[in-house]
């Protein structure tokens, strides 16, 4: 980057933003600081004045003093290049000219630099007519420059805007390379490669014709052909490279074919393999430990035999496991090079984390795409394994509660590695090698306060020292929290701190694990001001692992200014953390100490007041989530008309409310237990958060979550006999449960949902669940009840104005009628279906398209009912709603065989198989059955049986009576 840095000045952008000196890795602190630096990373030397540094980094949400904001930024980012300038002023790098500043670093490397570079330098082979296996390999080695998301948890509109540059860079470069591998012929994992980008980056010309060409070289002529039909819809209308390929492969075109076979034998499969990076940093004061970090790093280095290094680290919280763990993996990494895991456990809440969750966040960092990751816990840990598989790979699972709660997260193969850290001895897991950390012995303890609050000061007041750490039982934490304190009050003397603990009569010895480290959290916690301490006190009151900076307005009772100003101050005291921008926790003990002076110090009314206050703003943004993701009914979002005062938190659109639903998850239900535990809050808004989060969360495996929530507010509602949200809560669970295939309980949920339905406040809530219920009576085959229940349901939402929801309860009936011979009457409501639905967003007018096809089909119009379905799939795909875009091809499969279209049916059934099986078994068992049917047609009985089987076992699996008699009557033929 030209005038950059001294020698040995690195900077990484591609992925989280890192910068190392020589082999040190600098710890660049907070977001906002790190995106400060970004921004003067990008300008290359020049000078940035401070409004742009501003509009760049906050946007149009800029902090109160936005000026103040940068220079304290800026002074942060001097203290993290201290390592590379010490004291000479004439090598930092971070200089103020004018206005603004400049990071003026001479020779330092970067790695966008280097990586547009290597694009230049393909486009230059390019265009010189370089042998197309010179160019792959100049493209591969950039390629290899990447480690994740580039600026990856920066805010601000720059680091965005960086991100999306970089990133359509990556994906040209991308595309460049799958051509070139078309070109050369030497792939055989090609097509997987090309169909997964291609699902990913919906509407792209280059990658749609690549994944053509590689199927056509497959020998899979009719699959290249479907490709373009299906993503026609998605393309410019101004790409012409898929139409002439699609032209190319009906001509047999042979120039769509590797120009000759390798003279050589043919090279490895180009390796997509990303390696991760998740370690969080090294801490630059970390101390002693030598004994444990050789033993540790000493069987974490041998691994690489024929079964898998697990290491068990255990002690009292505080003790210093994580920091002794990311000290050793980061140590040790070099002998991992296929990538480092990390993940947090949170072994000591009440609820951790489900290891399926994990698994599906290291199935991504490894690469897997997100609509490939299955919903089973099992299968995912199968899947994770076989991606390990000849990998060496490092895991470091962090905080663990049981060897239950690890097992599913350990490799299947030798080469790989696993530090875990626990509060207990984990003597359950089979082979590990378990080493218990205790406290720092007390030289160890004092070099650690030395290293924190600086030389002279202890050396001025050694014996205050030394009282000062024994007073902190020796523990890491409570040493840490301390030293903090004194270093960021350099009035305060050590003796002054020492009495202060003395007065708090805290004893040095340990006796479980919290006593002194209470201590030391009370000399922090008495000092702050009254408005720090009620933040302190309760951000602690949801039991959610963290919390996001709106949620803590409301729960304060503040703007979010000043809420971001006293949760940055918290985490300035070591009182706080923040995980990620935006967002606050407590370390577990710390926590466990706030709860502690909340209960001491507010009444039940301050509590019971802020909890009203967040589980209403939730609600409210719930709300507003479900708007902008389905558009939907007023009547739908409030089943027992809940009054909200909040006007939460603004949701752009549907993409957004996703992401807000799924990331706060655990703030969703902290609130809802809140409620459940205080007799003084209302259930309704707790009944109706739940019912939002089903709503708009796509995701199977969220929904037995949903539904345990539920019948927790179910039960709570029937101990205070209060009949709407026992109601709402019956239905929700059904309704989850109905989602995850398990119909005898989902139907017994709804049936007592129906029951309670007996005042007209609960009419909203009996009009779902009659819905449900009728598509429970259907799925069994049982249509005249089908039609009765969604009939039933049809008019009430017609009497509340609920047009959406009418349509869907229509469409319901139209298909049960139909079955049951009741044609006329079933077209009639189906195209009325339709209607309604058309006015109400692209996925209600898609559904109503589906419903309508599916009614014409059994009324003896198969042309017309084939063009709604592929019509619906077609708009099902665009919109990335995967259960219905699988269940519209297996319709338009379904009528293609029954007119006899054998291939047809075939191409059709297998474009949509894959969706099917990450979605929805019944669905998954129909296109079986279906593709069985097509290929019996085609005179292929083999693979015919083979995929009734299936459906038969999925049937089986599900126990649905009529499609099992149907399977086993197929293979009977």
């Amino acid at each position: 980057m030209g005038d950059m840095g001294g020698a040995g000045l690195r900077f990484g952008l591609l992925g989280p933003l890192r910068a190392w000196y020589g082999e040190q890795e600098l710890e660049l602190g907070r977001p906002q600081q790190r995106a400060v630096l970004a921004v003067l990373l990008e300008a290359a030397g020049r000078a940035v004045a401070v409004p742009v540094l501003v509009e760049g980094v906050w946007g149009g949400a800029e902090p109160a003093d936005p000026r103040k904001a940068v220079q304290l930024a800026v002074s942060r980012l001097r203290t993290a290049f201290r390592p590379y300038a010490g004291d000479d002023p004439e090598r930092m790098p971070l200089v103020r000219i004018g206005d603004g500043y400049a990071l003026k670093a001479h020779r330092a490397e970067v790695d966008t630099a280097d990586w547009e570079a290597l694009l230049a330098e393909t486009g230059r082979l390019r265009e010189q007519q370089a042998p197309p296996r010179d160019v792959r390999e100049v493209l591969h080695r950039a390629q290899r420059l990447w480690v994740g998301e580039p600026l990856a948890g920066l805010p601000g509109p720059h680091a965005e805007a960086v991100r999306a540059r970089l990133t359509e860079q990556r994906i040209q470069a991308k595309e460049t390379q799958l051509e070139l591998d078309a070109d050369l012929g030497d792939r055989t994992d090609l097509t997987a490669e090309a169909a997964a980008l291609a699902l990913e980056h919906l509407g792209r010309p280059r990658l749609t014709a690549v994944l053509m060409r590689a199927l056509y070289q497959a020998g899979r002529k009719a699959e290249a052909l479907a490709v373009y039909e299906d993503a026609r819809a998605t393309l410019p209308r101004d790409a012409d490279g898929p139409a002439a390929v699609q032209l190319r492969i009906l001509r047999e075109d042979a120039s769509l074919l590797p120009a000759t076979a390798p003279a050589t034998p043919a090279e490895p499969a180009a390796d997509t393999w990303q390696a991760p990076d998740q370690l969080p940093s090294d801490l630059p004061d970390f101390t002693g430990r030598a004994e444990e970090v050789e033993a540790l790093g000493d069987r974490l280095s041998d691994a690489g035999g024929r079964a898998v290094v697990v290491s068990a680290l255990d002690g009292m919280g505080g003790v210093g496991k994580t920091t002794l763990a990311v000290h050793v993996a980061r140590m040790v990494r070099d002998h991992f090079p296929d990538g480092q895991l990390f993940a947090d456990l949170r072994g000591a809440d009440h609820t951790p984390p489900d290891p399926g969750t994990v698994l599906a966040g290291f199935l991504r960092a490894l690469g897997v795409a997100p609509a490939e990751i299955p919903p089973d816990t099992g299968e995912r840990s199968a899947l994770y394994r076989s991606a390990l598989a000849g990998r060496r790979v490092l895991v470091v699972l962090d905080n663990a509660a049981t060897p239950g709660h690890v097992e599913p997260l350990l490799p299947g193969s030798g080469g790989c590695a696993v530090l875990i850290t626990s509060r207990h001895r984990l003597a359950g897991l089979a082979g590990a090698h378990q080493l218990r950390l205790d406290t720092l012995p007390p030289d160890q303890a004092l070099e650690l306060l030395t290293r924190i609050v600086g030389a002279e000061r202890v050396a001025a007041e050694p014996e205050a020292a030394e009282e000062i750490v024994l007073a902190c039982g020796l523990l890491p934490l409570a040493v840490r929290i301390v030293a903090s304190r004194l270093a960021a009050d350099p009035v305060l003397t050590l003796a002054t701190l020492a009495e202060g603990l003395r007065r708090e009569h805290r004893l040095a010895e340990i006796s479980d694990g919290e006593r002194t480290v209470e201590a030391s959290f009370a000399l922090s916690y008495h000092r702050l001001d009254p408005e720090l301490a009620r933040a302190f006190r309760l951000l602690a009151l949801p039991d959610a692992p963290d919390i996001p900076l709106p949620c803590a307005a409301a729960l304060l009772d503040r703007s979010e200014t000043e809420t971001d100003e006293l949760l940055e101050t918290l985490v300035d005291l070591n009182l706080l953390h923040s995980p990620r921008f935006g967002s606050y926790g407590f370390h577990d003990l710390v926590r466990a100490y706030a709860r502690g002076r909340l209960a001491a110090e507010d009444g039940d009314a301050d509590r019971t007041a802020a909890a009203d206050r967040l589980i209403d703003f939730c609600l409210a943004t719930a709300r507003n989530a479900d708007l902008a993701a389905r558009k939907a009914d007023p009547v739908e979002l409030s089943l027992l008309g809940a009054p909200v005062n909040s006007p939460g938190q603004a949701i752009a659109d549907g993409a957004e409310a996703v992401r807000w639903m799924r990331e706060q998850a655990e703030v969703h239900a902290a609130a809802i237990a809140l409620s459940c535990a205080d007799p003084a809050l209302p259930l309704d808004r707790a009944a109706e958060l739940t019912d939002r989060m089903g709503a708009v969360l796509p995701d199977r495996a969220r929904t037995t979550v949903i539904a345990d929530l539920a019948e927790r507010v179910g039960r709570e509602a029937e101990a205070r006999g209060d009949h709407g949200p026992l109601a709402l809560a019956a239905y929700v669970r059904g309704s989850m449960l109905w989602h995850v295939n398990r119909y005898a309980e989902s139907q017994e949920a709804i049936r007592r949902a129906v029951e309670l339905c007996t005042s007209p406040a609960t009419e909203r809530v009996l009009a779902k669940s009659l819905l449900t219920l009728g598509g429970n009576a259907r799925i069994h085959g049982r249509y005249a009840e089908a039609a009765e229940h969604a009939g039933r349901a049809a008019q009430l939402f017609h009497r509340l104005g609920a047009e959406r929801s009418e349509g869907s309860a229509l469409g319901e009936f139209a298909f049960s009628a139909a079955q049951t011979g009741r044609l006329d009457e079933a077209r009639d409501a189906a195209e009325r279906s339709a209607l309604l639905m058309s006015r109400s967003g692209p996925v209600s007018a898609a559904t109503g398209r589906y419903y309508l096809a599916r009614v014409l089909r059994l009324c003896g119009d198969p042309e017309a009912a084939l063009d709604h379905a592929v019509g619906a799939r077609e708009e099902f795909a665009a919109l990335q709603v995967t259960v219905f875009a699988a269940a519209s091809g297996d319709l338009a499969a379904r009528i293609h065989a029954e007119a006899g279209r054998w291939l047809l049916a075939v191409d059709a059934a297998e474009a949509v198989l894959p969706l099917a099986r990450r979605t929805s078994a019944a669905l998954e068992a129909a296109l079986l059955r279906t593709l069985g049917t097509a290929l019996t047609g085609l005179g292929r009985p083999r693979q015919a049986r083979a995929c009734l089987a299936d459906s038969l076992e999925v049937y089986e699996r599900l126990g649905l009576a009529e499609e099992i008699a149907q399977a086993r009557a197929l293979l009977a033929q």
